[in-house]
């Protein structure tokens, strides 16, 4: 098959994990691929196969007004269409709600198959009135809706009017990633944590919780990149634990990180499917995680990791003070956490990719 690929960006963040993860593997199984993207591609995050053929659109950049974001949006609408009809392809797969709204116009009267991802719960995040009534819309004309649970599957089914078009794929993993030896030093132990630094993750209730542990040799580690730096800077030093806590930025050997952890937590408010998780989980660090819609999936209902509530930071203490002081349950999660990614390895889940990017219209 000929794939068209679209995303906003391939900059750091999940989506962007995944949908590098997909082409590479697309490419792997003899499919033509063109990845393509609305900024450029000039600081891309993530390796990609040299199969690969890549787009960067750079039609990206904030809007002064309603006026302005339509002027900038048909212009995108614009060029991503004649993009589209350069690849000649047989399918495009978009990631993402305002990326997947573009990509269902921009394909209208095109004779390709449009499958589009959304990859965050509907349920808890909005993406504000007017571009939610926009994805409704804009879904019911898409070939499939690929979601990453069986409950998010559930909220689209209840809202289209194909609900049978609603497709559940899981995230793939490749196992333990191969991991450089250059990373900077940290002091051990060190609990770990990465993801944008935007309030949906939860860092200020992991932050709050690491203080309540009461673990004064622990460290705590935070890889990724957001608005909330600032805020999580001065939330430890308020609590008295910036010495002990470390904002990495961006990190690209965040294998390495992982394999170096005591534990690793999300501490999300919501989320889609995160593959930080079972990254984490590949690389043999037991977890705790928020008990959140996708996450209890993964962890099996609390047999792979342990799960706490959300929005809950005492409970996030306890649960990094109770795995701090027990290696044997340290170990056990691990182990569990391994034999549970056997659901997500590549082969079944990129076949299931190309049944839905196939499929019939």
């Amino acid at each position: 098959m000929r794939i068209a690929l679209l995303i906003a960006s391939l900059g750091p963040g999940g989506a962007e994990r995944v949908m590098s993860l997909l082409a590479n593997g697309l490419a792997a199984r003899g499919h033509e691929i063109f990845l393509i993207t609305l900024a450029s591609a000039e600081h891309d995050f993530y390796p990609l196969d040299q199969r690969v053929q890549r787009v960067g659109l750079e039609v990206t950049g904030n809007s002064a007004g309603m006026l302005g974001a339509v002027r900038a949006n048909t212009r995108r609408v614009k060029v991503l269409r004649g993009s589209l009809r350069a690849t000649s392809a047989d399918t495009l797969l978009a990631f993402a709600t305002h990326t997947n709204i573009l990509a269902v116009v921009a394909a209208a009267g095109l004779r390709m198959r449009v499958v589009i991802s959304e990859r965050i719960d509907p349920a808890a995040h909005s993406e504000g009135p007017l571009w939610d009534a926009l994805r409704l819309l804009a879904y019911q004309a898409a070939d499939a809706v690929v979601v990453q649970t069986e409950k998010i599957g559930a909220w689209f089914r209840a809202r289209l009017w194909r609900p049978g078009r609603v497709v559940v794929i899981p995230n793939l993993v490749l196992g333990a990633p191969r991991t450089t030896e250059d990373s900077a030093p940290l002091p051990a132990p060190f609990v770990l944590a990465a993801g944008r630094l935007v309030p949906q993750k939860g860092f200020d209730l992991l932050v709050r919780g690491f203080a309540l542990a009461g673990e004064p040799d622990l460290h705590l580690v935070i890889a990724g990149e957001g608005p909330e730096r600032p805020r999580l800077a001065r939330l430890a030093a308020e609590l008295g634990i910036a010495g002990r806590v470390h904002l990495l930025g961006n990190v690209r050997d965040l294998a390495s990180l992982m394999q170096h952890a005591r534990i690793f937590v999300l501490s999300s408010r919501y989320e889609g499917f995160p593959n930080v998780l079972l990254e984490a989980l590949a690389c043999g660090v037991p977890a705790i995680a928020t008990d959140i819609d996708g996450v209890g999936e993964i962890l099996l209902g609390g047999v792979c990791g342990v799960l706490v509530p959300a929005e809950d930071a005492p409970a996030l203490g306890r649960a990094i003070a109770r795995l701090t002081r027990d290696q044997p349950r340290r170990e056990q999660l691990a182990a569990a956490g391994r034999a549970a990614l056997r659901r997500y390895a590549p082969e079944p889940v990129l076949e299931s990719w190309e049944s839905v990017l196939g499929s019939e219209r």
